[in-house]
Parts: structure tokens; sequence; C-alpha cells
């Protein structure tokens, strides 16, 4: 009796199909454990900390963060702001990566930025590259404080240090008032109400003065115990609560602040 030829290779192909099938899900059993992943948490990376806005400039910080025993020291680099196209190298100070640009107009209408850029230094005695990219929010300082207070013939002279990155309109005010430190403390003049007093400044850092004329044509509730600094009395204190209109080139914001001012007549501060 002869053997079908046909027969006996269809035979060896289905053996064969089943022993690849066994040895397939076989190994998908065993690949998780001889599998090893291989990621960057144990790698050194940048990543942008903080874009501060202010009137002298622009200020963004890297932080370097270091995983594992692979410690990188940076030495230089570079980085670029992807919305407004500029391009500066950073400083290294104590290990604290910062890039400072020049504050143009795009900035002030800006929410969040993309930051890219190169980070140079020494990774475990090697020169070496760490590239990175961000999208941050942007944080816009804008400060304005009382620098020096004067008053006389019922003239309140105040000057306000403005340091903004945009122009402002300061006032108007509310409740101020000029009251001794001391115990018991005794009222100069109050106010109850709103004060139209306001006064505009650029953006930029500089001071200006506010003039006030401290009489009841201010408001019904003006109250007006001296024109003058009070006799024996030499440590005051101002209090001004007023609003400040910031002027963006996509609306005016406006906010409300408190400044206070202690001070001595005659010197000091």
């Amino acid at each position: 009796m002869s053997t079908n030829p046909f027969k006996i290779t269809l035979l060896i192909s289905i053996l064969s199909i089943a022993i690849a099938l066994t040895l397939i899900w076989g190994t998908a059993q065993t690949a998780p454990s001889i599998i090893r992943y291989s990621t960057l948490s144990n790698t050194p990376y940048i990543k942008v900390e903080s874009i501060n806005v202010t009137s002298n400039g622009v200020y963004i910080r890297l932080a370097l963060i270091n995983n594992g025993t692979l410690a990188f020291k940076p030495t230089g680099g570079w980085v670029e702001v992807v919305d407004t196209g500029q391009v500066v190298n950073v400083t290294v100070i104590n290990g604290t990566v910062i890039a400072k640009l020049p504050l143009t107009p795009q900035w002030v209408s800006l929410a969040s930025v993309g930051v890219k850029g190169i980070v140079s230094g020494v990774l475990n005695g090697s020169g070496a590259y760490i590239a990175f990219f961000d999208v941050v929010p942007i944080h816009v300082i804008n400060t304005i404080g009382i620098a020096d207070v004067s008053y006389a013939d019922c003239v309140l002279n105040v000057t306000l240090s403005v340091d903004t990155v945009v122009p402002v309109v300061i006032g108007p005010i509310i409740n101020m008032s000029l009251f001794t430190v001391s115990t018991p403390g005794y009222y100069v003049f109050e106010t109850v109400g709103v004060v139209n007093a306001t006064i505009y400044a650029l953006a930029g850092s500089h001071n200006v003065t506010l003039m006030i004329r401290v009489s009841p044509v201010l408001g019904r509730y003006t109250y007006v115990y001296s024109c003058n600094y009070l006799s024996g009395f030499s440590k005051y204190t101002l209090w001004l609560p007023i609003g400040v209109t910031y002027m963006y080139p996509t609306g005016n914001v406006t906010s409300y602040t408190l400044l206070t001012k202690t001070f001595v007549v005659g010197g000091g501060s």
C-alpha cells in the first residue's frame, strides 16, 4: 500500500503550525518578565520654572531637575520665545539658569508662551547638552507704592513709585485718612466715600506726585481736624485705598489696592 505524498505534506504543515502557535503563546506569557523598559526617569532634564514680565525686562527662570546618579552642571546655553521670536543666551548664577529679554509690546497681550532652547553643561565629567520645550503662563508684575508724603496748609502731596509694563491711571481714592502713630492715636483728617483725585502715569519705572486739597469740597463726609501736622507728634501713617486702571492693548483692567506709608515728619521713614 503506497503512501499519499499530499497527505504527508499536509500533516507536517499542520504540525508545524501547531508548534509555531505554541511557541508564540509561550513567548507572549514570558515576555513581561524578560523585557526591560528604558525611560528618561533617571536622566537630568530642564523645564521652564517661571516667566516674569516687568518694566525692566522679561525674566525666564529655568529649573534643572537632576535624577538618579547622572549629575548635570549647567554652564551656558540659549532660549527662544516662540511667540515673540526673541533669542537670548542664558546666564548661570550659582547653578540657577536665567534668561533676560527686552520687554517688547507683544508681551503685554500674551497669557502664555512657548519657550525652547538648549542648556550646555557637564554631565559626569563630560560635555553635554539638554534640549527642552515648554508652554508656560507668564506673570506680569506691576507695582505701585508710596515713596513720600507731605502735608501742609490742607494740601496732601503723595509721591507714588510706579513700576508698570503698561500706562496706568491711579485713582480714585476711597476712605483715606492720616493719623498719628501713638497711643491714643489722633486723626489729622479722614474721608468717607470716593475722592475723585487721579493721575496718569506712563509705563516704566518712575515717580509721580498726586496732589489732593483736603477740605469738605472733596465730599460730604470729609473731616479735617488740622490743616497741618499735629503739634507734639512726629510719626504718622497715611491710609490710602486707591483704584488703579491698567491700560492693556486688549482693554483696561481696574483693580483696587491699599497703599500705606508710615513716616516721621522732619526725616526718617
